[in-house]
């Protein structure tokens, strides 16, 4: 690939913290502006601070608060209903029949979803969001902001359901500037309903995400570039990590203890985790499981106030960096780079994750580790309800995989964590690890780098005048 010919000026949007982390955490942005390229970056106001000052945000033109330049409370209010009606559209896909389950409880939804179901008996309902954003002008704030700065390209990850990146985009549609969308978690284009405005442009994880762009959002393939997330480079064989060893010991575990990753999962799931700790601390104080930890880490979602109290659980740990993020009150999608580094460490002192759907199974597979998945609900007047989610299109291509294991019983999860602590799963690390890398292209520690080359290469085609 050919070089831009001359430095690129990009607008990247980090519209949430989760972002922030991803590009700046990682030092994919600091690459972008170590190679002569302007940055121009807007940022959440609660973030600014919180970012600190990597290289990225030294070098930028400015640093801006990216609220003035989302839409405001009437478009927010009524995209926040089409989002609805998205999910109405998609509920012949087992994920969103299975969201709109859970949320029948609000009387507001419901009456919603009736309304986009009589609705659509006239057409496509996403259809006609795309059409009403067709016609609705972009904020005058976003086009004004686009027009001053004048980018090559708009950089904005995507979370989807948020929207928070859209005036934007269509601003840079109006002016002719190319957009780049980034799709943010594995599960960003199964889960969150669709696009209102679709970037030029999307950058994805891997050729499975490749696949959903295409297939449920109606991306040309041209358009879709697999780069692999950047935050997980950490994952790579030649990331340098603390050796294990060290690494528990600061922590008071001794190096020959088996240590599994209990990985808390979204609030929908939250109620169960402390009935699983106890059962697997007890399964360990009775001998079922021998010289064992079981390392607890909450889900990022999770207010430190729910989460379970295991002091009084003898063979739990809390997780550190979890605990003193929580207890900081900043926010668990660290922008710091130690705080990657800790992610990979503690991915190479586990033997094994335990969680109910979680990245955590991509990032553990990324190393060779297997994953048991949580498939069914401790309180019996939920059991088998986590079973439904093993059915959600983005789930399905994790589970058939060798080494990652939908247990259906406590008593089955029991048995596969003696599995995992007597080893018998090591020789299943090869196979996790391909798979892994057609989910997230990440093995060989490139994604920041192939996502640099993409935009580098976009922008230069933009002044070129080719497509």
């Amino acid at each position: 690939m050919s070089a831009p010919l001359r430095p690129a000026r990009y607008l990247v949007a980090l519209t949430h913290n989760l972002h922030a982390r991803n590009f700046l955490a990682s030092g994919c942005l600091d690459e972008l502006t170590g190679r002569g390229h302007e940055l121009h970056l807007l940022v959440p106001g609660a973030l600014r601070e919180a970012i600190g000052t990597p290289p990225a945000v030294r070098r930028a033109l400015a640093v801006e608060a990216l609220e003035p330049y989302v839409g405001g409370r009437l478009r927010t209010f009524l995209r926040r209903r089409w989002r609805v009606g998205s999910f109405s559209a998609r509920r012949h896909l087992k994920t969103y029949r299975h969201k709109i389950r859970l949320a029948r409880g609000s009387p507001t939804f419901a009456l919603q979803l009736g309304a986009f179901s009589l609705l659509g008996r006239f057409g496509d309902v996403e259809a006609m969001w795309r059409r009403w954003e067709e016609r609705l002008a972009p904020r005058r704030s976003a086009l004004a902001l686009v027009r001053a700065v004048a980018p090559d390209v708009l950089f904005a990850p995507t979370l989807i359901h948020d929207g928070a990146e859209i005036e934007l985009v269509k601003a840079a549609r109006r002016l002719g500037v190319p957009s780049v969308g980034f799709a943010s978690s594995w599960d960003t284009l199964t889960s969150k309903g669709a696009f209102a405005v679709r970037p030029d442009y999307l950058l994805v994880w891997g050729a499975e995400n490749r696949r959903h762009a295409v297939v449920y959002h109606g991306f040309e393939e041209a358009r879709v570039i697999v780069t692999g997330a950047p935050h997980l480079d950490v994952y790579a064989d030649g990331f340098e990590a603390e050796p294990r060893a060290e690494f528990l010991a600061r922590r008071g575990i001794p190096a020959d203890h088996r240590v599994l990753l209990f990985a808390g999962t979204t609030v929908t799931y939250w109620e169960d985790e402390p009935r699983l700790l106890r059962a697997l601390s007890e399964a360990i104080e009775d001998g079922r499981l021998k010289r064992c930890v079981i390392w607890y880490r909450p889900h990022p979602r999770r207010p430190l106030r729910e989460l379970p109290d295991v002091r009084g659980l003898p063979h739990v740990v809390l997780d550190d960096q979890a605990s003193r993020q929580k207890a900081e009150g900043i926010s668990s999608y660290s922008m710091r780079p130690e705080d990657l580094r800790h992610y990979r460490s503690l991915m190479d002192a586990v033997d094994g994750v335990v969680t109910a759907f979680s990245t955590m199974i991509v990032e553990a597979a990324l190393r060779g580790k297997p994953s048991l998945v949580i498939g069914f609900g401790v309180d019996q007047a939920h059991a088998g309800r986590l079973v439904q989610h093993a059915e959600y299109e983005h789930s399905l291509h994790l589970l058939s995989t060798p080494g990652v294991v939908l247990c259906r019983s406590l008593e089955a999860l029991l048995h596969e964590t003696q599995r995992v602590c007597a080893g018998e799963y090591a020789e299943l690390a090869d196979a996790l690890r391909a798979r892994a890398d057609a989910i997230a292209r990440n093995r060989d520690g490139g994604a920041r780098t192939r996502i640099v080359d993409a935009l580098e290469r976009l922008a230069a085609e933009r002044r070129t005048g080719r497509p």
